[in-house]
């Protein structure tokens, strides 16, 4: 090889320097990246050895939850059915409760207006004073039957709300 001038050497010996300095970088970073790949791997098997205990704990965790669910949701029909069948008892004791005071109220105001006129018959006197006390009784077994019907009324609309 023949250098014509003092450029061409200039330019080959940097062209070498170059070459040198691009195979020392190289092997510098093939070295760091050596160093980065066994850093990462090792961060990695710590990893997977931690998170290996974690994955199980968090399997059994669910599987009590679900365990749990599935008791909840036995006990939940359970409830539904005793709740049902309150209300059923509910409406029964109202219904026999509104037979038994139609069944006794009729008779009762049949033997006030007997009294009424057994007493008006016998007595004269204290007319004023029996007179008021059958109004108040014929009063009450009239506000028995009011009470009776709003009663009525009042199951009618939360078996219409159900």
């Amino acid at each position: 090889m023949e250098f014509n001038d003092g450029w061409d050497l200039f330019a080959a010996l940097t062209g070498i320097a170059i070459l040198i300095l691009c195979v020392v970088l190289s092997f510098v970073l093939i070295s760091v990246r050596n160093k980065i790949v066994t850093r990462a791997g090792r961060t990695l098997d710590r990893v997977d050895r931690e998170v290996g205990p974690l994955l199980r704990n968090l399997n059994t965790t669910v599987e009590n939850v679900n365990e749990s669910l599935v008791k909840v949701d036995g006990e939940l029909e359970k409830v539904g059915s005793i709740t049902g069948n309150a209300a059923h008892i509910s409406s029964n004791v109202a219904n026999i409760t509104s037979l038994v005071t139609s069944a006794v109220g009729s008779p009762l105001v049949k033997a006030a207006a007997f009294g009424f006129g057994l007493r008006s018959a016998v007595k004269r006197r204290g007319q004023e004073a029996d007179e008021e006390q059958v109004r108040r009784m014929v009063e009450a077994s009239k506000q028995t039957k009011r009470e009776r019907k709003q009663a009525r009324k009042d199951r009618k609309s939360r078996k219409r709300r159900k």
